[in-house]
């Protein structure tokens, strides 16, 4: 008959063998019942923001330029009535979904500005600053202008209630698509091409 040290060991050693699957069940269920996450980082606004929906008209607007080293002493201006299809791209530095989506809209830029489509990004000021959305535009090899918005002046203006969002502007001025959160490369161009189609 074995010793009750002998059976104590055991059980523990029976425990140590369970244990592992034990906590592989839990983590599989865990990730079976959890929602995956938005593809959108919400923001709050202060003040009044505008819906603005596929048909409007969009508005212009001017924003002070920022590159890599920080802001410029010079504009970024979008004019609806220039009668150019316009790509604008609402972002925060900090937004995991803006950084997943860097790669998508530097693509679509290589693709699309050869055609004539104008990029534009709005880089918002909310919990951040020139600084680091200066390190964001380094870090992403972000070569067309990009605005900065610290007010989310033009975020409000656009009714962006999270990034990223894109809107698409067409060469009447007219806004085409708006598009929130991640969005595949392919969805992005079929936009662009029934614009330049």
């Amino acid at each position: 008959m074995p010793s009750k040290k002998v059976k104590k060991k055991r059980n523990l050693s029976t425990y140590l063998a369970v244990l592992p699957a034990a906590l592989l069940v839990v983590f599989i269920a865990y990730l079976i019942v959890t929602p995956p996450s938005q593809s959108i980082s919400t923001i709050s606004t202060t003040g009044q923001t505008n819906t603005v929906k596929t048909g409007d008209i969009a508005t212009p607007f001017s924003l002070d330029l920022i590159d890599e080293t920080g802001l410029k002493n010079e504009k970024v201006s979008f004019r609806p009535d220039s009668g150019q299809i316009y790509f604008i791209d609402f972002i925060h530095e900090w937004c995991v979904h803006c950084r997943n989506m860097a790669p998508i809209v530097e693509r679509l830029h290589q693709t699309y500005a050869e055609k004539g489509v104008v990029f534009i990004t709005v880089a918002g000021g909310y919990n951040t600053d020139a600084q680091k959305t200066a390190q964001f535009i380094k870090n992403y090899r972000v070569t067309w202008p990009v605005g900065f918005d610290p007010q989310l002046e033009i975020f409000r203006q656009y009714g962006v209630r999270g990034t990223p969002t894109y809107v698409i502007v067409n060469r009447n001025g007219i806004i085409a698509a708006k598009l929130e959160g991640e969005q595949p490369y392919e969805a992005l161009a079929r936009e662009l091409d029934r614009l330049l189609g």
